[in-house]
């Protein structure tokens, strides 16, 4: 059985990550949750590690602005395929069966209109050129997006002079650097439909309360490898409204059981 890892930076889990983790646990396939020593809610159904195998930094990088970690996870994201033959997951990806790749791969077709590929289930072994690609630019070189018009470079360098983490858009390490090093390639050949790996696309994200199951059949997610639950959208949605009884949500929940109660968002 393959092992899916994951970084979390924070001192708990919400009954979201709780939900997701321990699907993967009641797949057999154990969840390694990688932390920098903060966590302090560490469920029997994971294998806590420490985040600095894998990414050793003497900071926590955090937007200033919005304190989002998500730079920070982008990167220790290309560390982790770069050292390990683990799939990254994020910590609100659901299994609804175990996570597999085939020759080291798991990552779904790039999105060509948005020239955007989600990384949030990914594989790629560690010789991967994709992978290459992506960590000479994230850990060695001047941060200046490779993708980028010369027009757009020279504009970029005149107002910041030097490119860093946090004057690039906050996702530029994540769905475009992915798009731009994997698209057009022979690697991306290896890509699964999107579906298989966001069995209820976002654009559906009202059906993850709807008391009447019936209407995702159309989606057919449970012959599907994973359903994402998009966090900051979940916490939207839930933060402040009670999960519908009989929902996909709801249903999960009980499945695992995972007493939402306990674990606030």
């Amino acid at each position: 059985m393959e092992r899916v890892a994951t970084l979390w930076i924070g001192k708990r889990f919400s009954f979201l990550e709780h939900l997701c983790l321990k699907s993967f646990a009641d797949v057999d396939q154990t969840p390694i949750v990688y932390h920098y020593g903060d966590l302090e809610d560490i469920p029997d159904y994971i294998e806590a590690r420490d985040a600095r195998e894998i990414f050793d930094t003497p900071e926590i990088y955090r937007d200033p602005i919005m304190r989002s970690v998500a730079v920070h996870a982008d990167l220790f994201r290309l560390k982790l395929m770069q050292q390990t033959d683990y799939i990254w997951v994020d910590a609100d990806a659901y299994a609804v069966r175990p996570f597999e790749t085939r020759d080291g791969y798991l990552f779904p077709k790039a999105n060509l209109a948005r020239q955007r590929m989600m990384n949030g289930v990914v594989a790629l072994p560690s010789d991967s050129p994709a992978l290459k690609k992506m960590c000479d630019f994230a850990f060695d070189s001047d941060l200046v997006p490779f993708w980028w018009s010369d027009d757009r470079k020279h504009a970029y360098r005149d107002i910041y002079g030097q490119s860093t983490y946090w004057s690039l858009p906050l996702s530029t390490l994540g769905p475009p650097l992915f798009f731009h090093s994997l698209y057009g390639t022979p690697e991306h050949d290896m890509s699964l439909p999107r579906v298989e790996l966001y069995a209820v696309p976002l654009r559906h994200r009202g059906l993850w309360n709807e008391p009447d199951m019936s209407k995702l059949e159309f989606l057919d997610w449970q012959s599907k490898m994973s359903i994402h639950f998009f966090g900051s959208w979940f916490r939207k949605i839930f933060k402040d409204r009670e999960i519908n009884s009989g929902s996909l949500v709801d249903t999960l929940l009980r499945k695992h059981a995972i007493d939402p109660s306990l674990y606030p968002l």
